[in-house]
């Protein structure tokens, strides 16, 4: 952070990432979105975590998807993917939209994942909940942006 090498704090940033403290979590995923990139040997350690995090109460994926997409790997697009197509039908809006984002960097780092992807984007694109016309916007985005 701030320009100084955080390497060696790499597995304590992992430990605050599994924290049950919401506040101590979004840290975490705070310190690890700034410090953590695709070579950092501790993200083979975080995937995991991730899946648990994903399957948590609405505040701890939310901010789960904020720090994933930060410091997403091939590895762990691979891995995760699934888990982030998944999310695109979950009943919270906000985390519907954090997964387009998040799905956005993963075929980025994993272009593999992109036909299973297009399927759910354009399921999003036909959704005819008015209540959710909100989030038509994400997935006409996402799916302008692929390669």
């Amino acid at each position: 952070m701030l320009g100084y090498d955080m390497s060696w704090a790499s597995f304590h940033v992992v430990e605050v990432m599994s924290s049950s403290r919401i506040h101590l979590k979004s840290v975490g995923y705070l310190a690890a979105s700034q410090s953590f990139h695709q070579d950092t040997d501790v993200l083979m350690l975080t995937t995991n975590l991730l899946k648990k995090d994903f399957t948590s109460k609405a505040e701890d994926v939310a901010v789960t998807l904020n720090g994933f997409s930060q410091f997403v790997s091939p590895d762990l697009a691979r891995d995760l993917a699934p888990d982030i197509i998944k999310m695109l039908t979950h009943s919270r809006v906000h985390i519907r939209k954090r997964a387009i984002i998040a799905l956005y960097k993963v075929i980025v780092r994993y272009p593999e994942v992109t036909p299973q992807a297009l399927v759910r984007l354009r399921e999003r694109l036909e959704d005819s909940d008015q209540g959710k016309s909100d989030i038509a916007n994400f997935p006409a985005s996402a799916y302008c942006l692929l390669p």
